[in-house]
């Protein structure tokens, strides 16, 4: 009986070594640059062609304390847009809900749980209004640049070099696992090969002492929501008192308080 065990054995190891590499993605295949720019290009043009979408990021940031001490924390939003100027992003807190509107030049932030909004005049689109909300009110919504129509501009200045790593398995399907390179930015990014929709994102900051990641997963995605004008029109419930907020410093972007 041992002796019988002892010759399977070697047999079990070299199944699982055919396993592991059947994993990996074979080295030509990692270097296909140009593969890897192509699919990018592909899942831009789909947004760009898109009138609608609503989408959810769940997110794992992670942020470098005093003596390196490296600490996630975890949040998710959804996103709906409607054209290159209505947006509305869902923002669950532990204590309830938040939302950003922008509709017809103005910008408004609601907190459900304490029944309170302001408002404020902007002229500028959806993507303008993601910089004012990270410049202004540290609001980094990681993740969200994908859909940027304007983002196929800026994909040289983002990467220096790319790299098409292979074929792998998420929680939805196989996906194209690409990763792209530049001096302060490396980036991963696994779209989904049946949709050409993004599955997963890791973000690596380079500049920032002890390298921390942002992890972002994208579910949700919905191409023809049927969303509606009024979806993006904020209404103030019964009750609700507002507050004002110190006037933008993103003037330029067309931007200011009310």
């Amino acid at each position: 009986m041992k002796l019988g065990a002892l010759r399977v054995l070697p047999l079990l190891l070299i199944l699982i070594a055919i396993g592991w590499l059947e994993l990996r993605p074979f080295p030509a295949v990692a270097q296909k640059e140009d593969k890897a720019r192509q699919i990018l290009h592909e899942t831009i043009e789909k947004f760009q062609d898109i009138k609608q979408m609503t989408f959810t990021v769940y997110a794992s940031e992670e942020r470098i304390f005093k003596d390196m001490v490296p600490l996630n924390f975890v949040f998710e939003y959804t996103v709906n847009i409607l054209g290159q100027g209505d947006l509305k992003i869902d923002l669950p807190r532990p204590n309830g809900v938040s939302e950003i509107y922008l509709d017809d030049g103005i910008i408004t932030y609601f907190d459900k749980t304490r029944n309170i909004y302001t408002q404020g005049d902007f002229n500028g689109t959806a993507s303008e209004l993601i910089e004012v909300l990270r410049n202004d009110f540290q609001l980094t919504l990681p993740g969200i640049d994908l859909v940027n129509p304007e983002l196929d501009k800026m994909v040289d200045e983002l990467t220096t070099r790319s790299v098409y790593v292979g074929r792998e398995v998420l929680p939805e399907g196989v996906a194209h696992h690409l990763a792209f390179f530049n001096d302060e930015v490396d980036w991963q990014l696994w779209v989904y090969e049946d949709t050409g929709l993004p599955g997963y994102l890791i973000i690596t900051y380079k500049e920032i002492g002890g390298l921390p990641q942002t992890h972002l997963s994208y579910r949700g995605w919905n191409l023809d929501p049927q969303l509606q004008p009024k979806d993006f029109r904020f209404q103030a419930p019964e009750g609700a008192e507002r507050f004002s907020l110190p006037a933008l410093s993103a003037v330029e972007n067309g931007g200011n308080s009310r």
